[in-house]
């Protein structure tokens, strides 16, 4: 196949080819994969304890000083 035949399949692919693609493309390149903003988050998910119960639903408030919803 060509480059361009190949580039033309892509969109074709379900997520979990294209994340395998991308995987062995940066494995190719010598690169580590880069993580989905998702997983990068996740590590964080929990870790602060001492914000206000309604901070997921006001934050604007809180980091900006927006009116409360």
């Amino acid at each position: 196949m060509s480059t361009q035949e190949i580039i033309a399949e892509l969109p074709k692919l379900t997520r979990p080819e294209l994340e395998a693609v991308e995987a062995r493309l940066q494995q190719l390149l010598g690169r580590q994969p880069v993580r989905l903003w998702g997983e990068a988050l996740a590590e964080f998910a929990g870790v602060v304890q001492e914000l206000p119960a309604d901070y997921a639903s006001n934050h604007d408030h809180y980091l900006h000083g927006a009116p409360k919803r």
